[in-house]
């Protein structure tokens, strides 16, 4: 996190809630590529110069949109590739801050100094993957992706863009997803793979789910 400089005249206020939020398990992710151009405007969906042509005149509620990502043919930057459902362990776990000194003599008065928070880092398991979907989901660490996580109740997870308030899209990964080899641990235990990649440490400060309402995200592809 990178503090403004002059601060702000007052401190902000934190908003109040009477709906705390839980994203819940994700289950599945949905991909599309880095290029800025699979955006949805959900206060006007037919808006020009905002919205991937692509993508209009629909929200991401609704499946027309998402279908026309996912039909997508070469060449096209905006299609989109979904996930088989995981095994499970599926976690985003938050790095711990990095700080400088505290309590010896590498700073004046052996005061602690906040530096920054690491990346975050998602990981999941698949289980029971074909080769052919462990060699597709290998070569996803040759691209520059966003993605879309995809919840036990459906939801999808995407965030609401920090200057443009109107457009919503995927979540920026700061590395490369990478799939490991697999796991064969004989009778007993199904085979595994897992997939990880890192989230910018302030991704949850821009998160929305978008709840289907003609789909199941989680069976639609």
């Amino acid at each position: 996190m990178a503090c403004n400089c002059p601060l702000p005249n007052i401190l902000t206020d934190i908003t109040g809630t009477g709906c705390p939020e839980n994203l819940g398990q994700i289950q599945r992710l949905w991909f599309v590529r880095k290029t800025g151009n699979v955006q949805w405007d959900t206060v006007d969906p037919t808006a020009t110069g905002k919205s991937s042509a692509i993508v209009q005149p629909n929200l991401p509620t609704v499946l027309a949109g998402w279908n026309a990502l996912y039909t997508a043919v070469a060449p096209s930057d905006e299609k989109l590739i979904a996930t088989p459902l995981f095994g499970g362990d599926p976690q985003v776990n938050p790095a711990e801050p990095v700080f400088q000194g505290g309590g010896d003599n590498s700073t004046l008065n052996g005061k602690q100094y906040y530096l920054f928070t690491p990346d975050s880092t998602f990981t999941a398991r698949f289980d029971e993957l074909t080769a052919e979907q462990t060699k597709q989901l290998k070569d996803l660490a040759c691209e520059d992706l966003e993605v879309y996580f995809i919840t036990d109740n459906g939801s999808i997870v995407g965030m609401r863009d920090p200057v443009d308030s109107d457009l919503w899209k995927g979540i920026p990964i700061t590395t490369v997803p990478v799939t490991g080899s697999r796991s064969v641990q004989g009778f007993a235990a199904r085979d595994s793979n897992t997939i990880t990649f890192q989230l910018d440490a302030d991704w949850d400060t821009y998160f929305e789910k978008q709840l289907p309402t003609d789909f199941n995200a989680l069976t639609v592809f």
